[in-house]
């Protein structure tokens, strides 16, 4: 490799990614030279130049024409690829031996498989259709929902989550560190392809906001990023080389995918089989393991690798590598299909499965009944995208013309580090006047006494200065919320203003059934009202009671109980030991009930003297088997009877209950418990602390 005048000349497949800060602009030649290991690969130009366009995509006129009847073949060859693949594959899917496969082996004449690869995106197309060609991943989130009645692996993670109110990217980063890294996103990155053809950067964006609905910022997204990159350029690039370093370029050179991936390239150029070069990428992926993106799409890669140009081949090959084979073999069978478009996909592939679509993921929507169909919707969305974005490869009745594609911006380094550097912590929200940031800064995690930052910006897109009322909704009355303006913020257009903003609490009991604190940050003053739900999620950890608390055993109080729990036995005396168990951490820091009868439980307090009880905070363990119905009596000072001083009939709450009483002399407290939220044992009862306090100061 040698340096040249404002340009690196140096191998597609070695030395990737290059320069800092800016974009890279891949200028192919026809020359080609023979590796030493004999690997033929195409030397290419690297210039370092900065995009000349607002948005980093294209320039002002378009550079590259393609014939509109041969882009929709090849859109077509793309659906028709997938569908071909993912049949092949499906029946081996999850297994992780190699397989021995030439052909289908599991098909039903004239149908091809369900698969959820293809299903998405009918529904991203969709969203597409709907939004006016310009999604995020926010709305993508919208039609998870609405849309989605699968719950599989990290589909069902980003879901849960979002239900919970934490939106995209959040719904797909937190809680979810087995799935983050798999295979739910790269297998559904072609419609950003077909719709940005020529176009890796924006096909990249697009499948980032895709991808981290589900996967947040691991490697699951940045495959989706590999694969859009590579499908994208596919339209005006064609050498399996060159385009593979694209990919490369859009990632981060040390991630797991890119080190895969990298290991089946070396292979390939080091002489050995598919099966060796299968072996290497196995002990390359060993951080992330079977079932998970880096291995898959490096799997893929081995398919196109060693298929010899061969359609056929190609896709057993990848199927034959194992694993999550209906996506390797549905991927690669799109990338030959964009390459080569229904020429390059032999008939005999074709006719077993037709040309319909069947769907297993999704609902609620009427989809394209077959592939035509699809490939007219994607094609008409294309030009609409096109226009919309400007973009520099566009479609016409002209012949395609590839003269100008030495000056598209194939890899581009400086979109592919923004997106690598964007926290799935940021929540989003846009509107044509104005864009909103919510900024979790970490996990949405709350503990009490702690000081829980965040940050919420808001960007005047508008013509004019606005003045916006920034609010936050539901938030708990015994919440300090700190840096929140009591005053309209007056905005300048074009102007971008963040309000760093902290929560503080002692009091972490959860607003809704599923243990969580529910608000919303409201944002007025633009065209519509913005409400993005926040939610944060109570952490406690193990507590320690406050000094005037009565009913502790360093005090002299003592417990007794109507029966314990085998097994943490003794544990009575753990509702006056001063400690406060974590809602995840509670066995053998709790009273527990004995199994063996059934409720009504009771467990009771003898403090060393006659006290005066204003209020009484009872703090339950296991937030599965919380107290539902359950009452407070006391032994007055001058009476044998107990007399009840609350009643709870219905509690949802699985923390914590607490109730100010008429203030009441007492030495005697019995808490009995009705009924508890565990259908799994429905005989026991538990708590974790009962605090016994005086009458607030007036």
């Amino acid at each position: 490799m040698s340096w040249l005048a404002g340009e690196v000349e140096r191998d597609v497949l070695l030395d990737l990614p290059p320069c800092d800060g800016a974009v890279l602009r891949l200028v192919t030649k026809e020359t080609r030279f023979m590796h030493t290991t004999g690997l033929i690969i195409r030397r290419i130009i690297i210039m370092a130049t900065f995009s000349v366009s607002a948005a980093g995509l294209a320039g002002d006129a378009a550079i590259v024409t393609l014939n509109e009847a041969e882009f929709r073949d090849r859109v077509y060859a793309c659906w028709l690829g997938k569908n071909i693949g993912g049949t092949l594959g499906m029946p081996f899917e999850g297994k992780t031996q190699p397989q021995a496969v030439s052909f289908y082996t599991n098909v039903k004449q004239g149908e091809p498989a369900a698969n959820d690869d293809l299903d998405l995106q009918l529904l991203w197309l969709k969203a597409m259709q709907e939004h006016d060609g310009q999604v995020d991943a926010r709305i993508l989130g919208e039609y998870w929902l609405k849309f989605v009645p699968v719950d599989w692996n990290e589909y069902g993670v980003g879901k849960k989550n979002m239900q919970r109110g934490l939106l995209p990217p959040l719904s797909g980063e937190f809680d979810n560190a087995k799935w983050k890294p798999s295979n739910g996103a790269w297998i559904r990155s072609e419609i950003w392809a077909c719709l940005a053809p020529g176009s890796p950067g924006l096909a990249a964006k697009m499948a980032r906001e895709d991808a981290c609905v589900d996967h947040g910022a691991a490697e699951g997204t940045l495959a989706e990023i590999f694969t859009a990159a590579i499908e994208s350029a596919a339209f005006v690039e064609s050498d399996r080389d060159t385009l593979i370093g694209i990919g490369l370029a859009m990632i981060p050179v040390d991630c797991g995918v890119a080190q895969a991936v990298r290991a089946a390239v070396e292979a390939k150029k080091a002489g050995k089989d598919w099966k060796q070069a299968r072996e290497d990428v196995i002990k390359a992926s060993e951080p992330t393991g079977w079932f998970q993106a880096p291995r898959n799409v490096a799997f893929t890669m081995i398919g196109w690798l060693y298929g010899e140009g061969d359609f056929g081949k190609s896709i057993c090959i990848a199927v034959n590598c194992g694993d999550d084979t209906d996506c390797t073999g549905a991927t690669l069978g799109s990338i030959f299909g964009i390459i080569h478009g229904t020429q390059g996909i032999p008939q005999k592939w074709i006719e077993p499965i037709g040309t319909g679509i069947k769907t297993v993921a999704i609902r609620g929507f009427e989809c394209p009944k077959d592939l035509n169909i699809l490939t007219d919707q994607t094609v008409a969305m294309a030009k609409k995208v096109q226009a919309k974005y400007n973009l520099p490869v566009v479609l016409s009745d002209k012949p395609t013309d590839l003269s100008g594609a030495n000056q598209l911006v194939l890899a581009d380094t400086k979109t592919a580090k923004d997106l690598w550097a964007l926290s799935p912590y940021r929540i989003v929200w846009n509107e044509k006047d104005v864009q909103v940031i919510l900024d979790y800064l970490s996990d949405p995690i709350i503990v009490a006494n702690t000081p829980r930052k965040f940050e919420i910006s808001v960007l005047n897109r508008g013509e004019k200065t606005v003045e916006y009322v920034i609010s936050l909704k539901g938030v708990s009355t015994v919440w300090k919320v700190e840096g929140l303006p009591s005053a309209p913020v007056k905005i300048a257009k074009g102007k971008t203003q963040a309000l760093p903003l902290s929560f503080l609490t002692e009091d972490l009991v959860p607003t809704d059934k599923d243990g969580t604190c529910r608000m919303q940050v409201e944002i007025t003053g633009g065209s519509v009202p913005i409400r993005i739900p926040f939610t944060l999620i109570p952490k406690e950890g193990i507590r320690v009671i406050s000094a005037d608390d009565l009913a502790l055993a360093s005090k002299g109080a003592t417990v007794s109980s109507d029966g314990e729990f085998a097994k943490e036995s003794p544990c009575a005396g753990k509702v006056i030991d001063g400690v406060i168990p974590g809602s995840e951490d509670f066995d053998n820091k709790r009273w527990h009930s004995s199994l063996e009868s059934p409720h009504p439980h009771w467990v009771e307090i003898k403090l060393p003297k006659v006290e005066t009880i204003g209020s009484v905070i009872i703090h339950f363990a296991d937030p599965k088997g919380y107290p539902v119905k359950f009452e407070g009596f006391v032994k007055p000072a001058n009476g044998d009877e107990r007399v009840s001083v609350f009643k709870v009939e219905a509690n949802i709450n699985p923390r914590k209950y607490a109730v100010t009483i008429d203030p009441v002399k007492t030495d005697t407290f019995r808490l009995v418990i009705y009924s508890s939220a565990s259908s799994a044992f429905p005989n026991a009862a538990q708590i974790g602390e009962i605090e016994l306090r005086p009458p607030a100061a007036k």
